[in-house]
């Protein structure tokens, strides 16, 4: 592990997206050089550098100082979060009895040091982490952040004028409105896209269709949807293998390598084993599934064998899966 550098003032203007110091920046720069030591000391950050260090340092001071103010990011995230979940945050549900909305509170903790350690894609749509939210390390470390923030909570500084920015991860996609899945129509016939309404002629109104490999899939192009029999049809797949089709109202989707994840009778190449130990990255990956076929195995129970790769994975993902999905998918959640 790198030694932590100290935390400046114009990483804490950075972090709340300011270009001139308040009258009490200077507490909440201390309180972070606190924390520094404190996070450098725990396991979870043996390896990571001084950056993830200083970053998670940061974070922690922004939520005290947004808790206390009642303003800024932390306050728009569970805003957010309750107006589309009932309740401020994910995962610690059984904390809730404890909760206090305009204090400080460990869940909360746990949740922000959460951020700091699941992390969505960012340079390529596998470059992402996941991370237990009931890791007891986790929550070591948030008792030991919680304590330090309890014996300053009466000394530190109301700042309400400058409300920090959106900073919490996860944030924006909590503001992507869900739209409902497309209603079949009460007529094949009504159906403004061929290729959609030839599929579900052909399975007597069913929505999915599962293709073990490229040469099956061809092979329904052309006797099926009527396509031309002459070269490569959508060439781009000829070495993928294990395709849905989900044909609806607004067309048909077509998604390579994720037939072996949807637990449906009609499905011959569903595989429980790689269901359990890979479909998560349908709920993870951006990209990797489109978002309409994704919500369509959620609501049918099609995907109800997918589990994160940790203790109690399968319930996690289960029950938190729409946060989870806007908070690694971002703009690609609903997307088309």
């Amino acid at each position: 592990m790198k030694t932590a550098s100290s935390i400046y003032p114009a990483a804490w203007l950075h972090a709340n997206g300011r270009k001139r110091l308040s009258d009490t920046d200077e507490w909440y720069v201390a309180f972070a050089n606190q924390l520094v030591p404190l996070l450098q000391k725990s396991e979870l950050f043996a390896g990571r550098t001084a950056n993830d260090i200083n970053h998670a340092a940061l974070a922690l001071a922004l939520y005290l100082h947004d808790a206390i103010a009642q303003t800024g990011g932390w306050k728009e995230f569970t805003a957010r979060h309750a107006a589309l979940y009932g309740k401020p945050l994910p995962f610690y549900d059984r904390m809730e009895d404890r909760y206090v909305a305009d204090e400080i509170n460990l869940p909360d903790v746990a949740l922000v040091l959460w951020t700091c350690f699941a992390l969505p894609a960012r340079r390529s749509p596998r470059d992402y982490t996941l991370y237990d939210p009931y890791d007891p390390a986790l929550h070591a470390l948030a008792q030991e952040v919680y304590a330090l923030m309890d014996n300053a909570f009466n000394e530190a500084p109301v700042d309400d004028a400058t409300p920090s920015p959106h900073w919490m991860r996860g944030t924006a996609a909590l503001g992507i409105p869900s739209r409902p899945l497309p209603e079949q129509p009460a007529r094949l016939a009504d159906m403004a896209d061929a290729n959609a309404r030839h599929c579900l002629e052909h399975t007597g109104g069913y929505p999915l269709q599962y293709f073990a490999d490229y040469p099956v899939l061809r092979r329904f192009f052309v006797d099926v949807l009527g396509w031309p029999d002459s070269g490569q049809l959508l060439p781009t797949l000829a070495g993928e293998r294990e395709f849905v089709i989900y044909a609806n109202a607004r067309g048909m989707l077509l998604a390579p390598g994720v037939a072996a994840y949807f637990r449906d009778p009609h499905n011959p190449l569903y595989n429980p084993e790689r269901a359990a130990a890979e479909g998560y990255r349908l709920f993870c990956e951006p990209g990797y599934c489109p978002f309409d076929l994704l919500k369509l195995g959620i609501n049918r129970g099609l995907l109800a064998d997918a589990q994160l790769p940790f203790a109690h994975g399968q319930e996690t993902l289960q029950w938190y899966a729409d946060f989870l999905m806007r908070y690694y998918l971002g703009h690609y959640y609903e997307a088309d």
